[in-house]
Formats: structure tokens, sequence, C-alpha cells
């Protein structure tokens, strides 16, 4: 079976999985057939309620309801009869050993009842009691409440105490004067907070806060047709599609319902198809590139009917956005963004509302603008803020569409879009793992092998200087050329860097590393100088390797030379009487270039070579020479097997023109200074 046979085969199969898995995943509820906004006329026929449901609070009703029974709650505390007699204990020790009397600690014993009897709590504690709320006293397993005036901060114990000390006659109060005893000292806290009963109980009080306000009975007139939905009205016909979802669900044929879903994920996958042949009609025969599409479109369908099953307000948790970075990281911005936009046309039958969709769709496109500018290392928290920023710009324009006013936000939106915002930064390293997985090549992992400074490239500047330079004009070349015809410009700037990387191993072989006064090539026959410099194309693979170089970079390798034939050394051969029908040992073993920065580098190449060798560098020797070199690659039928067309191979031929023009202008000559 051959390539093209499997791809006829695969590429079906992989479409009809994905729409399998899909399909399975999709919640078995049909949607409620209304849709409505706040504001907005009501566009459908008189809606009677054709049953009793009970109108549900709004969850800032239930907020507030929530607020008010904290607000109002009693706390509980725990009277503890061991601290109020281990410290009159205390005091029966102090005081059989002052000698007091024992009428006299009669008296004390009894004020001190008095006041631990009222309770005696800590001053911090106290102060932080609402007195209309009171508290509730737990002793043993009864609670009873009291009034926040009937219970004593410590503070006000001492005082009380000393307000009750005033009635012992002149001759007692001598009596505990000379004894020395302070009796504010015996006074502790026998009331403690009790927390877990406190919490325990709060929760059940709020647990109990009723879900409803009313019922709607059936024959009730709801809406009429043309009435504008009001507030009221709109909380009304949320609590019947509640109803409907949750108690009657779908009452229609269950294989139509099934039928529909797969005719809207049939179509979806239909129109990526679309897109895909426009825009890049090359993953129809990439396998692992078809794979890893089909694969995010599968995990945002499923993933979000799984949440929507376990939790629906789950789904403004989940980071959509990082979708369209993972496919942007590999496929460009006009191609990914659309196609994300397909990703995300499911969401409306599975949350039956356009909400989440819309704002996702903004979003990823806020994501995709400001991960290009601050994608690495800190500046992804930037990125992060300021996707959650546009999170709260869309929310709030739906919320002033729907409400016109600014009160009543949903604060809990806040704090989801924050979620999702730190799990976008926190999900996009996985890009690195798709990188391995498909045997991709990252926008980041380009910039990284961009820079100049990594150890493959700080070698070749190092061993081969004169190709360095001549690898990073060939880098500026490409990537205007790139730009010009829509090619992908960091991908030729890398290629272009590193086609050479093979003459690390012999670089005083090579012109551009040689000096004026020597040419090792003169003590060598034209046919083995070829050998060498051809060989540098084997070493190159053999470096890519080392340096962990990607395919898609080292195809730049084997690709910049392609079958053409060391001209020089051949006709040299030719010259002093070698046999001109032996061709092979002065040809690029190579590979032919596939693709337009395949092309655009070989030309590149080429050119800037071939330039070098002008005398006079004019705009009609460098016209000339550009159109001698490329087009000479293509009477050797070099670009057969590229995916280019001559009108961008003229647009590459004219930008390489200018480009060698501007590079090579003249320059001033600048005066001598006359001496005097």
């Amino acid at each position: 079976m051959t390539k093209k046979e499997k791809e006829k085969l695969i590429i079906p199969l992989l479409f009809v999985l994905a729409a399998a898995i899909m399909i399975i995943s999709l919640p078995r509820e049909g949607q409620f057939k209304y849709q409505y906004q706040k504001g907005s006329p009501w566009m459908y026929e008189n809606l009677d309620a054709s049953f009793d449901f009970p109108i549900l609070k709004t969850e800032e009703e239930l907020r507030i309801e929530r607020e008010r029974v904290t607000k109002s709650f009693t706390p509980y505390f725990l009277l503890k009869p061991d601290i109020e007699a281990e410290q009159l204990r205390a005091f029966g020790t102090e005081a059989g050993q002052a000698g007091l009397p024992d009428e006299l600690q009669g008296k004390l014993l009894s004020f001190y009842k008095t006041v631990y009897n009222r309770g005696i709590m800590d001053d911090v504690r106290f102060e932080g009691l609402i007195p209309e709320n009171g508290l509730s006293v737990v002793q043993g397993k009864m609670a009873e409440k009291k009034a926040h005036s009937d219970i004593l901060s410590l503070t006000s114990a001492k005082v009380f105490l000393t307000e009750m000390l005033q009635a012992l006659s002149a001759q007692e109060e001598k009596a505990l004067q000379s004894s020395g005893m302070d009796p504010s000292m015996f006074l502790a806290p026998n009331l403690l907070y009790d927390e877990s009963t406190t919490f325990a109980v709060q929760s059940s009080s709020v647990q109990d806060i009723s879900l409803t306000k009313g019922i709607v009975h059936t024959g009730q007139r709801i809406i009429s047709k043309g009435e504008v939905v009001t507030g009221s009205t709109e909380q009304i016909l949320d609590s019947l599609r509640a109803e409907y979802n949750s108690k009657i669900g779908f009452s229609g044929n269950i294989l139509l319902l099934i039928t529909g879903q797969i005719l809207m994920i049939v179509l979806t996958l239909f129109m990526c198809f679309i897109l895909i042949e426009a825009i890049r009609p090359k993953m129809l025969h990439n396998i692992p590139e078809l794979i890893f599409t089909l694969f995010l479109f599968v995990f945002v369908v499923a993933g979000t009917s799984v949440a929507y099953k376990i939790e629906p307000s789950s789904l403004y948790l989940l980071p959509f956005p990082v979708v369209v970075l993972f496919l942007d990281s590999f496929f460009p911005t006009r191609f990914s963004l659309p196609l994300y936009s397909l990703f995300l046309i499911p969401l409306a039958i599975i949350t039956d509302s356009y909400h989440l969709l819309l704002i996702n769709m903004i979003v990823g496109g806020v994501a995709v603008y400001v991960f290009r500018f601050w994608g690495r290392g800190w500046q992804q928290f930037l990125s992060a803020l300021l996707v959650y920023i546009a999170y709260l710009l869309t929310d709030l324009s739906f919320h002033l569409i729907s409400e016109g006013t600014l009160t009543e936000l949903n604060i809990a939106a806040f704090r989801n879009y924050g979620v999702a915002s730190i799990l976008l930064i926190a999900s996009y390293p996985l890009v690195f793992l798709f990188e391995k997985i498909f045997g991709f090549v990252s926008l980041s992992r380009l910039r990284e092998l961009a820079d100049t400074g990594n150890k493959a490239l700080r070698e070749l500047s190092e061993k081969a200087p004169g190709t360095m330079q001549h690898s990073l004009q060939v880098a500026n070349l490409a990537e205007t050329a790139a730009r010009t015809i829509g090619a992908d410009a960091l991908l030729c700037r890398v290629g272009s860097l590193y086609h050479d990387i093979g003459k690390i191993n012999n670089p005083q072989y090579f012109s551009e590393n040689q000096t004026a006064t020597f040419n090792p090539h003169s003590l060598l026959n034209p046919r083995e100088s070829a050998r060498i410099v051809i060989q540098h194309v084997e070493d190159g693979k053999t470096l890519a390797k080392k340096y962990g170089l990607p395919s898609l970079v080292s195809d730049f390798i084997e690709t910049h030379h392609g079958k053409t034939r060391t001209e020089a050394f051949y006709n040299s051969w030719c010259n002093e009487g070698g046999d001109p029908a032996n061709i092979e040992d002065f040809t690029y073993e190579g590979q032919l270039p596939a693709t337009p920065e395949q092309v655009i580098v070989m030309m590149a190449d080429a050119v800037e070579a071939a330039c070098r060798s002008l005398k006079d560098y004019t705009p009609e020797s460098i016209s000339s020479m550009v159109n001698k070199m490329v087009d000479q690659r293509v009477s050797d039928s070099q670009l057969q097997n590229a995916d280019i067309s001559y009108r961008n191979l003229r647009r590459i031929r004219d930008t390489l023109k200018i480009q060698i023009q501007e590079m090579y202008h003249s320059r001033i000559t600048y005066p001598k200074r006359k001496r005097l």
C-alpha cells in the first residue's frame, strides 16, 4: 500500500473516530427551547406554565441572605465550672494562709460565685460580640441564650467585684487590706469560645436557607409575545429552565436528539476540514499534525461535557484559551485562531448558552496577541494578567448589555476568571510535551535556536567565523524573502543559521574562512576537493543529531544544496583532462527542497555566496547574478518537488536583488584633512 493510499484510509478514520468520541461524551439532555435576554423583547408566543414550579432565588439574593444569617448568628461559648472551682480553691488556700476570718472568707466566696454565675469572658472576645445577637452558653448538653448585657468581660467582672466589696464592714475591709490579698486576682474567664459548635450550627443555618421564593402555578401567564424581559421575568424563566433540565429533562425522541448532536459535530468537523483545505492543505498529508489538531478538538468537547455533567459552574474555571496557544505554537495565527473558534461551537449545545463560547472566543484572540509579545519566563504572568482583564471586560460587557447597571455584578466570576488565568500559564508548558510526542517544533523552540549564543552557533562562530558571517547574511536575506511571500520567517532564519553547521569539521576548506595567502585546495586535485566540500552536508547531519536539532531544522542542511554540482571543481576537473561523464563525484547527495522555506534558504545561500565573487556591485551586476543563480536551480530541476508558485519565486528573486544591493551599497569616501 502506497503512502497516498494509506492517507486516504487513515485520514477519514481519524475524523470518524474524533466525531464518535465527541458524540459519546455529549450530555443526553435536550436544550431548553427558548433563548432570552434581559431587556430584550420575548420573540415567541405567549408562554404559560404547563406545570407547577418554584421560583429560584438569584445568586445575589442567596448571598445577601447568607450574609444576613452570618451577621445575625449567635456564637456559642462553653461554660467551664472547673475554672471557677480551681480559682476558688486557690482563694481558699491563700485566704487561710493570710489568716482571714472565716466569716469574711464566706462573704468573699459568695461574691465570687455571683460573678462567676453571670459568666466571665476574655476582654478581646467580649469586645468582638455583636450586642444585638447575644450569645449561647453551653453547659453539659444544654444551651441557654443570654443577652450581651448579662455577661461580664474580665475587666467589668473586676469592677463588679469591687462594687460588691463596698458592702463589707469597716473591720472586714481593714482585715482584707491587712492580708495584702488582691481579690481580683482570682477572677478568670470561664466562658470559652466553642468554635466547632458555632461553625456546625452556623453552617446548618446557612444550609437551611430556602433556595426558592414562591411558586408559579399551572396555567399562570409567564410572559406574553413582544413583552420586554424584565429582571423578575428573567428569574422566573431561569427557574423554568432549571426545573425543565433537572426534573422534566428531554421529553422528545432520544434517537432524534442524538441525530441532532451527530449533525452538529459532523458539520463542525466539516467546517474544520474546509478551513484546513483552504489555509493549510498539507495537514491532510501530515498525519501527526492532523492527529494533534483533532485531539485538541476532542479534548475541548469531551472535557467540557465531563465538567458540565459534574458541575456546570466549573466551566468558567477551564482555561479554554490555552488551546489556541497550543495551536499557535505550531501553526500560523491565521489558521489557529479560526480553528479554535470552530472548536468552541459545541459549547453552545453543551451549555445551552452562547455566553461561554463568545467569552472564550474573544479572550482566546487576546491571549494569542499578548503571548506573542510576553510569552517567555516571568512575562507570562503579565500575559495572564492581561488575559484576566480581557475576561473581566468581556463578562462586564455582557452584564451591561443584559442588566444596564453596574450593580449585581457576579463576584464569583472574578474568582473563576482568576483561576482560569492562572491555569492558563500553568498548562501552557504542555506545549513542550506535545512538541516531543508529535515531533513538532514550537515557536519557543525556534526562538531558542535563533539565539546565536547557544552552544552550536557559538562553536560555529569560534571555529568557522567566516561561515558564521555567511550564515547570518543568509538568515537576513531568507527572513526578509519569507515575509514577502507569507512563509515562516522565523523558521527560515533558524534554517539559515544552521544550514552550514557541517563546515565546523573542516572550516579551512571553505572560501569564507580562508586567508588571501593560502588555499588548501591548491594541494588537492578537483575530485578530492569536491569530496571534502560535499562532505559538509553529511557532517552537518551528524552535528545536528549531536546538538539535538529538530528534523524541521536539520532538513535545511540536507536541502540547501539539493542535488547541485560543485561547478568550480567540476570545471577544473574537465579542464585538467578528467572524464566529463564523471558527474557523481561532483554532485551533492542531498534532498530536493519541498517547502517554500527550504526553497528560500537554498536561493538565499546560493545568491549570497555568488555575489561575494562580484567585482563591481552595481544594480545590473547584482541583478544578473541573482537571475543566474535562480534560473540555474530552476533549469536543473532542483525545485521539482517544491510547493511554491512561479509568482512567489519571482517575488523571492526580486526581494533578494533589493537586499543584496542594500548589503553592498557604495559608501562615502571620507576626505583627508589637509595639513596647514
